[in-house]
């Protein structure tokens, strides 16, 4: 154990003492695709993903692959699922034309409801959500908070009040024991769904539309 640790102390020096060459723009110099073919040489060496991993992480700190990337190639090389180091073609239409399309669809949702929640716009598109935020932005699309808003009355349903108020007011006097025949009824609000985040309720709404 003794005869480890003095090693490991020996090499520590030899690391301080020994002036490493200026790396860094060699460093920078080196792509993804560069990387990719590291790992596809690491299959063919069997090399562990673990090490390939932190090889990677040595050699470019600041821009190796993330773990499960590497880990993904590593699979596919070894498992036959990929030979090139280039990304596989996409299928599908032009990321223009999918995107003035979406848009659109995007529109019609939130105008056919008067506003829609985010998630039930992802479920109703299966756009991705990072695509699905960058749409609402370019259409202009607003969110707004839900809120509970006090009845507003129309000046016919004011004047409807103020009449029958009166009237029982008249009657009162006029006729003893009027208010016992009175029912009262109280409105009580009851939710059948409490967010614990008001953000789940938040409705997306387009220039115009109000809440």
């Amino acid at each position: 154990m003794r005869a480890l640790n003095f090693n490991l102390i020996c090499l520590a020096w030899v690391a301080i003492l020994v002036e490493a060459p200026n790396f860094d723009e060699l460093r920078q110099s080196v792509t993804v695709e560069e990387q990719r073919a590291f790992i596809k040489l690491s299959v063919l060496l069997e090399t562990i993903p673990s090490l390939v991993f932190n090889q990677l992480a040595i050699a470019v700190p600041n821009s190796h692959l993330a773990q499960t990337t590497v880990y993904d190639w590593y699979n596919d090389f070894k498992e036959g699922k990929r030979t090139s180091i280039e990304d596989l073609p996409r299928s599908g239409r032009p990321r223009t034309s999918t995107d003035e399309d979406n848009k659109e669809w995007v529109k019609q949702l939130i105008l056919e409801s008067d506003g829609m929640r985010f998630f039930d716009l992802m479920y109703e598109t299966g756009i991705p959500r990072t695509s699905l935020q960058r749409i609402l932005n370019e259409i202009g699309a607003k969110k707004i908070k839900p809120r509970w808003c006090p009845h507003e009355l129309t000046a016919t349903q004011k004047q409807a009040r103020y009449a029958i108020a009166g009237k029982h007011l008249a009657r009162y006097q006029r006729e003893q024991g009027f208010l016992n025949r009175i029912v009262a009824i109280d409105e009580t609000m009851l939710k059948s769904y409490d967010p614990k985040d008001d953000r789940q309720t938040s409705e997306w709404l387009l220039p115009g539309q109000k809440p």
